[in-house]
């Protein structure tokens, strides 16, 4: 190749800088992401997530009503910001509004406690560590945890056979024939215990997870 025809070959600056600029433009266009929260999306939502929600909130205040209000008061900012909020899963922001309003009341409460000083020295330390937790802790990875808690608790109550052949496929993307090869027992009987652990995990979740998370985990 001749210097003409390599010089040719090298873009411009003004080139690489244009596509810096369209791939910035692209990343950003795909992180804010926005869409219209419908007053029956809200009504979905609310009732599909609130009673896990106040599990979650009530695992860290340890006081149902307050961890009530918490996500009553999520949902109700939900409500408010939802023409400015910029996400794909209003589940998630939720979420995450719960996990803040928790460590706020935490901290509030921990100081009314150092100064009234009518609370043990464990509760005291209890308020510590909660508040530690939540601090240092993915909002995102901290939903995803507790899923994952209360499918491998599901899993773990499954009849022993049932549990095998179900991880066998899910966690070790065994076939059915690969299954039915390795236990020595006919496909159907597979087909039927995979199934039967479906179904027990629908009914063992039912009340922790909202229908569409469900589905998304044991339907595809």
């Amino acid at each position: 190749m001749d210097k003409t025809s390599a010089a040719s070959s090298v873009p411009s600056p003004n080139r690489i800088a244009r596509a810096r600029s369209d791939k910035r433009h692209s990343m950003t266009e795909r992180k804010a992401y926005k869409r219209a929260l419908s007053e029956e999306e809200f009504g979905r939502l609310f009732a599909e997530c609130r009673t896990p929600f106040v599990r979650i909130a009530n695992s860290y205040v340890h006081d149902r009503a307050v961890a009530e209000d918490l996500v009553n008061d999520s949902f109700v900012r939900l409500w408010e910001k939802r023409s400015e909020i910029l996400t794909d899963s209003f589940e998630s922001y939720v979420f995450h509004t719960v996990v803040r309003k928790c460590l706020d009341h935490l901290k509030s409460e921990k100081t009314q406690s150092q100064i009234r000083q009518h609370i043990g020295q464990s509760r005291y330390r209890m308020l510590a560590y909660e508040i530690n937790s939540l601090e240092s802790s993915d909002p995102g990875r901290l939903y995803e945890s507790e899923v994952e808690r209360l499918i491998q608790e599901a899993v773990d109550r499954m009849p022993a056979r049932t549990r095998e052949i179900f991880l066998a496929h899910r966690m070790e993307n065994k076939t059915y024939q690969e299954i039915a090869e390795t236990y020595g027992i006919p496909v159907r009987r597979v087909t039927a215990e995979i199934q039967s652990a479906l179904r027990f995990l629908r009914h063992a979740l039912k009340d922790y997870l909202p229908a569409v998370l469900l589905a998304a985990l044991f339907l595809r």
